[in-house]
């Protein structure tokens, strides 16, 4: 196995068409997956357990290499190639996870066994550091809880601004065991629950019953708060495992998510059935993700419809059903009317909307400048999709990586956005932003700032409204600073 995947990265590295050069990132995850079972790695011969706080330090790592055995055990990745905007670095962040992507001389230096700092805020990597640096981080450790603790005050307060503007501030959970945060944290819910990752971390497909109980389980975690389930978001970079598919040469913008389910009726058939009989008479919110048409929309309902029709008047069977979908495509924004008088609530998906909006490949590392949630464009679009969510009394959230910044969060709330759906670790952060700022007044600044043509851009402006509001202390995924790594051993002190 190990043989055929030496020649495979031969043959793709060599290839002109970047994105088989890419597919080699799938192809080594599945063969590191075949060599764990063929070694026998998860019997009583082998370590199963980390140490506490392990990281991890890779060439790169698929989604599986997170969501694994030993996804939550990891207190940090770095990765030597990779983008700070893909699948796995939200996956990270999401898991309260430091990451360092680009930093490929920390790879090749580090060795099984070392002490190692990863400081993702300022994209440092400090390897086998002296007792110095390592008393240091240990008390910056300590002021980043004491800090934390201020958010803590918090738990029990509703994210109001000072003008009387109510935001919903929710989470975004990709495991079932993420489901109590929601509570814990003092958010209103979960505004995206990610079903794929049950999938990612299965080595074969998971039976419907097992769908049920996990599905039931982050409804009784989440302690009576909404949670909005999404249906499958397979494909592009996070393929089903056993279900073959086809090389496209643009697969964030091909075969997935929704489409697959159309596809195959079964599979999300199969998934609608088991929301249906995890609600077990509570309220069950659904939403569709990659909807780039509002026809998408009614024929993935009409099979909830029907599969809800099925279950007839059981007991088990849901007290409500709401539907709603995900805004990923600019397409959506220009739906008609009659969508949105049908739509039970719509969440902006900001991760693939931002990069469909610039043409800015998520996953590229060259081009993430253009990635950007302040930009003008950008804001004025949504402040569009807003307007007419209002409209028509649409229920509209924003879901996505951008969120997490009190900044930005504070800017989506003045533009209409009556949700927010972000990392558990920014929910403290971005309630005090709200409730420290006007939000009538947040308008009109932006407004100006989104009518103008100097070069003061609404980043820029919006901090100079917001002066002193707080800046958010979830763990970053960063790239590394100049010099990418800090070797500091006994008697030895240099760079790579």
């Amino acid at each position: 196995v190990d043989g055929v995947r030496g020649e495979v990265r031969m043959r793709l590295e060599s290839a002109e068409d970047e994105y088989l050069r890419e597919r080699f990132r799938d192809f080594d995850d599945l063969a590191a997956r075949l060599l764990r079972a063929l070694l026998r790695y998860d019997d009583g011969d082998a370590p199963t357990e980390l140490p506490a706080d392990a990281v991890l330090v890779a060439l790169d790592a698929g989604l599986a290499a997170l969501i694994g055995d030993h996804g939550s055990a990891y207190g940090a990745v770095v990765l030597g190639e990779g983008s700070v905007n893909s699948h796995v670095a939200v996956l990270a962040r999401g898991l309260d996870m430091p990451m360092i992507v680009q930093s490929p001389a920390a790879v090749r230096a580090a060795e099984n066994g070392d002490r190692i700092i990863v400081d993702a805020d300022r994209g440092r990597v400090f390897l086998r550091p002296t007792t110095e640096v390592l008393a240091g981080y240990r008390d910056k450790a300590k002021l980043r809880e004491e800090a934390l603790s201020g958010y803590r005050s918090l738990r029990r307060k509703l994210a109001v601004s000072r003008d009387g503007m109510r935001i919903r501030v929710m989470v975004n959970a990709n495991l079932a065991a993420d489901a109590a945060l929601a509570d814990g944290l003092g958010a209103d819910g979960i505004g995206l629950y990610r079903t794929e990752f049950q999938f990612l971390a299965s080595r074969t497909l998971p039976r419907r019953g097992q769908l049920a109980e996990t599905y039931a389980g982050v409804l009784d975690g989440a302690g009576g708060n909404p949670v909005h389930f999404r249906t499958l978001d397979l494909g592009s970079d996070k393929p089903l495992p056993g279900l073959r598919r086809e090389a496209e040469a643009n697969p964030a913008l091909g075969h997935r998510a929704l489409r697959i389910g159309f596809e195959r009726p079964w599979l999300l058939k199969m998934q609608l059935q088991a929301l249906l009989r995890a609600a077990n008479g509570r309220e069950l919110r659904v939403m569709f993700p990659l909807v780039a048409d509002a026809a998408e929309f009614y024929m993935a309902r009409r099979m909830l419809e029907g599969e809800s029709a099925r279950l007839g008047s059981s007991a088990v069977a849901p007290s409500a059903i709401l539907v709603g979908a995900m805004l990923e495509t600019p397409s959506l924004a220009f739906a008609p009317d009659s969508f949105l008088r049908d739509v039970d609530f719509l969440s902006v998906g900001g991760n693939d909307l931002l990069q469909f909006f610039f043409a800015a490949d998520r996953g590229n590392q060259r081009v993430a400048d253009r990635y950007e949630p302040m930009h003008a464009a950008y804001l004025r679009f949504l402040h569009g999709i807003a307007t007419r969510c209002r409209e028509h009394g649409v229920p509209l959230s924003f879901c996505g990586d951008a969120a997490a910044d009190p900044v930005v969060a504070v800017a989506l709330a003045a533009l209409g956005f009556d949700g927010l759906s972000l990392r558990p670790t920014a929910v403290g952060p971005v309630k005090r932003a709200i409730r420290s700022v006007d939000l009538k007044a947040v308008a009109h600044a932006l407004q100006k700032a989104l009518a103008s043509d100097d070069d003061m851009g609404p980043r820029a402006r919006m901090e100079v409204v917001l002066g002193d509001v707080p800046a958010g202390e979830a763990p970053a995924v960063g790239l590394p600073d100049e010099p990418q790594l800090r070797h500091e051993a006994a008697g030895e002190a240099g760079s790579f």
